[in-house]
C-alpha cells in the first residue's frame, strides 16, 4: 500500500475516534434521565384534617369505636301535669248509672201500659203518664252523658260505660291517675298518642293523651290536655300533684344518637372523632342536638353506619393537637 493511502486512513480513524467517544457519552447521560422520567407514581397523600394512626398505636391507646345506628325522634314540647280530683267523675259516673237503670225501667213500664191501654185494661192517661215518664227519663239519661264530655272534654265523653267506669275502678284501686297537662306556650289541642312525665327525680313514666280539656286554666287561660297516667306512678300522681311533662307535638325527626362516651369537649366546641378507614380519624364538630340519657341526638352532621370513636377519643385528640391542648 502506497504511503499516502496508509496516512489518510489513519487519518480518518483518528478523527472519528473523538465523535464516537462524545456519543458515547451522550448515551450515559441520556440513561438516568430516562430511568428519572419512569420513576413511580406518588401515593396519593391524606385528605387535609385527618389523622393517621397505625392499628398497632390504635390498640396500644385502647382505641374503640362503634357504628351509628338510624334514631328517630318525635317532636316535643315541655309542659306539666298536674294531678286531678276523680271525685266529681265517679259522682257523674253514679248518677248516669242510676239515670241509665231508671230509664230503662221507666221504658219497660211505659211499653207494658202501653199494651194494657190497647186492651183497656189501664186507662189511656195512664200510659200517656208511663210514657211522659219514660221521655223524661231517658233525656236526664242523654244530659249526664253529655255532661262527661262538657266537663271532662271529648277524650272521656267517647268512652263506653265499660270503659269509662273500669278507668274509675282503676283510679279508685291506685292503678291509673287522670293529670292535666298545661304549657306556657299553649299545646296544640289536635296532639294524640303519648307523653313522658318525670314522676321522680330519676324516673320517667309514660301516659296516653285522652284529648283536650274543658276549662281553661285560670292562671295560664289556656286550653290543656287531658292523660292518664297508669301503674306505680299513679300514686305519684294524686290529686294537686304536679311534675314536669314532654310531650309530643307532632312529626318526628330522623338521625343519630352520638354516644356520651364519644363526645369531646375543647376550647367551647363539641366534637367526636369518626374513623374513615381503619387508619384515619376525622374530627368532626357537633352542631346542636337533643340531649338523652345515652348521648346526644342530631338531625344534621352524622350518617347512620359511620363509625366513631367510643374509647381511646381523649388520646386521637391530643396526638393530633400536640401535648399543648387538653379536653374540658
Amino acid at each position: 500500500m502506497r504511503p499516502w493511502v496508509l496516512a489518510a486512513a489513519l487519518g480518518t480513524v483518528i478523527a472519528t475516534t473523538p465523535m464516537l467517544s462524545q456519543a458515547a457519552r451522550a448515551d450515559d447521560d441520556d440513561k438516568p434521565a430516562a430511568k428519572a422520567g419512569a420513576a413511580k407514581p406518588a401515593t396519593k397523600a391524606a385528605e387535609p384534617g385527618l389523622l393517621e394512626m397505625d392499628a398497632r398505636t390504635q390498640a396500644r391507646l385502647g382505641v374503640a369505636v362503634v357504628a351509628l345506628p338510624s334514631a328517630y325522634r318525635s317532636s316535643t314540647q315541655t309542659a306539666f301535669a298536674r294531678g286531678l280530683d276523680p271525685g266529681p267523675l265517679a259522682q257523674l259516673d253514679s248518677d248516669l248509672a242510676s239515670a241509665k237503670a231508671a230509664a230503662a225501667a221507666s221504658a219497660a213500664e211505659a211499653a207494658r201500659t202501653k199494651t194494657l191501654a190497647s186492651d183497656q185494661t189501664v186507662s189511656k192517661q195512664t200510659a200517656e203518664t208511663a210514657e211522659s215518664q219514660a221521655r223524661q227519663d231517658a233525656l236526664k239519661l242523654k244530659l249526664l252523658r253529655q255532661r262527661v264530655g262538657l266537663e271532662w272534654g271529648p277524650g272521656l265523653g267517647k268512652l263506653s260505660d265499660a270503659a269509662r267506669g273500669k278507668l274509675i275502678a282503676d283510679i279508685v284501686a291506685g292503678r291509673a291517675a287522670l293529670v292535666r297537662l298545661d304549657s306556657g306556650q299553649g299545646l296544640p289541642l289536635g296532639v294524640g298518642g303519648s307523653v313522658i312525665i318525670e314522676t321522680d327525680a330519676n324516673q320517667s313514666e309514660p301516659a296516653h293523651i285522652l284529648g283536650p280539656t274543658r276549662a281553661a286554666d285560670p292562671r295560664l287561660q289556656s286550653t290543656g290536655l287531658l292523660a292518664v297516667v297508669r301503674g306505680p306512678a299513679a300514686l305519684r300522681m294524686g290529686s294537686g300533684a304536679v311534675a314536669p311533662a314532654s310531650v309530643a307535638t307532632g312529626a318526628g325527626v330522623s338521625g343519630v344518637t352520638l354516644p356520651r362516651a364519644a363526645l369531646l369537649r375543647s376550647a367551647g366546641q363539641t366534637f367526636v372523632y369518626v374513623r374513615r378507614d381503619p387508619t384515619h380519624f376525622e374530627k368532626r364538630a357537633v352542631s346542636g342536638g337533643i340531649v338523652e340519657p345515652d348521648g346526644l341526638f342530631v338531625r344534621t352532621g352524622f350518617r347512620p353506619g359511620e363509625v366513631v370513636v367510643t374509647a381511646g377519643a381523649s388520646q386521637l385528640f391530643a396526638a393530633q393537637s400536640g401535648a399543648g391542648k387538653d379536653v374540658d
